[in-house]
């Protein structure tokens, strides 16, 4: 297995290549490739900073991975085959990304009660300055305010056209130029890349929230507060964690992997059987409610009361066995998903079907696509970033045997 000390082969040298895009699989693409000093690389962002998207996931605590052998990460992602996942994860998995944040970055990492990693700082500006330094000083030239306009292939190399100045060349050229997670509009590339006749799939909304057509008395009393220590289930399978009633429906991480239209159900109290539930429910003198006594003996959090208070059936809150079933299984209909412009992240993009193994455009040679712009799909909680970065090292890898010298 690769380490960052040597983590590709010996690449030829005096190659000029440009990555286009700042994001996960653009940075770790370029960090590979400037570690041989025969390569001239360059970094083109279409906005003033770096990493607006990995800053955007990393305002509230940072998952940088997931702490699953190669086999389980890879069942955890649709889009390329499992084998596909299952190769490009040994190229550069969990270890080596870890490994990279800590002796190339110097920043310390921790795994969570949830065995996902983080960052110590729980942010991802540090991270993203420290790498930042990193490829400055392996002279990696960064390029800000240069949107993608126009792209070619050609048997002399790659010619890229930006929103300034004349066209340039390369030898190779990398794209990581993002989903349609956190836009307002679809992204400009997608139009120029259906243009030239590349297969597009269209951008759905990923690892969002849903909405939910709450009772007003509902949210003036529950609205921001979280179902702790629920599970949540829908067709497409069960997880367990911690969802926010919100304005508009539910937000967390249960409803990022299984939400879907239509009728799901949450286990209030999934650390209880039902029989368990009931006969603590029991143990109340009999002039109680089951609400109350629920208050009493179930210890459900605020939010969970006021959701079988204002929106069970009032014959449900009445009967002690129909309230205890309510309890371990509550129907939630959940509407549709919340738009990309809040999306963590969106499948669609480019069909895979348009790309080699080595992730690179079958139309135009030399040239590569990685990341969030791809048409795949994985879930929080580490799997995203574990990708993109993984990604962006397949790429170098392949570059490196491939650029030719400009």
């Amino acid at each position: 297995m690769p380490s960052m000390d040597s983590p590709l082969p010996e690449p030829h040298s005096n190659f000029k290549i440009a990555v286009v895009g700042s994001g996960p699989a653009g940075l770790m693409a370029a960090t590979h490739l400037s570690a041989d000093s025969g390569n001239e690389v360059h970094l083109f962002e279409k906005r003033s900073g770096l990493g607006r998207k990995l800053l955007i996931a990393g305002s509230s605590g940072l998952n940088i991975s997931h702490h699953l052998e190669a086999e389980a990460f890879a069942k955890h992602y649709e889009g390329f085959t499992r084998a596909t996942w299952k190769d490009t994860l040994a190229d550069f998995g969990t270890t080596h990304w870890i490994q990279f944040i800590e002796h190339e970055l110097g920043l310390e990492t921790f795994l969570g009660t949830s065995d996902r990693y983080f960052v110590r700082e729980m942010k991802a500006s540090q991270l993203l300055k420290k790498w930042t330094e990193l490829l400055r000083s392996r002279g990696v030239q960064i390029h800000s305010t240069q949107e993608l306009v126009d792209f070619s292939s050609e048997r002399e190399g790659i010619s890229l056209t930006f929103n300034e100045g004349p066209a340039k060349r390369f030898a190779s050229a990398i794209f990581a130029l993002g989903g349609a997670s956190w836009e307002t509009e679809t992204p400009a590339w997608a139009e120029l890349f259906r243009g030239k006749g590349i297969g597009m799939v269209p951008f759905s909304p990923r690892n969002v929230g849903y909405t939910v057509d709450w009772k007003p008395a509902l949210l003036a009393e529950a609205e921001g507060k979280p179902l702790k220590k629920i599970r949540f289930e829908s067709t497409q399978g069960s997880k367990s964690g911690e969802l926010v009633i919100t304005e508009y429906g539910l937000e967390g991480t249960p409803v990022y992997f299984y939400g879907e239209t239509g009728q799901c159900f949450i286990d209030l109290k999934p650390d209880l059987t039902l029989d368990q539930v009931t006969d603590k429910l029991k143990q109340v003198r009999e002039n109680l409610s089951p609400i109350r006594r629920a208050k009493q003996k179930l210890a459900l959090s605020e939010a969970a009361l006021a959701l079988l208070f204002h929106h069970l059936p009032n014959e449900d809150r009445a009967d002690l066995d129909r309230f205890a079933r309510a309890v371990k299984r509550f129907p939630i209909t959940l509407g549709s998903p919340r738009p990309l412009s809040e999306a963590i992240s969106s499948s669609g993009g480019v069909a895979l079907s348009e790309l080699t193994p080595d992730l690179e455009l079958k139309k135009f040679p030399g040239v590569y696509c990685g990341g969030e712009m791809l048409d795949w799909h994985a879930p929080t909680g580490g799997f995203l970033i574990q990708a993109c970065v993984s990604m962006g090292t397949r790429i170098a890898k392949a570059v490196s045997h491939s650029a030719r010298r400009i």
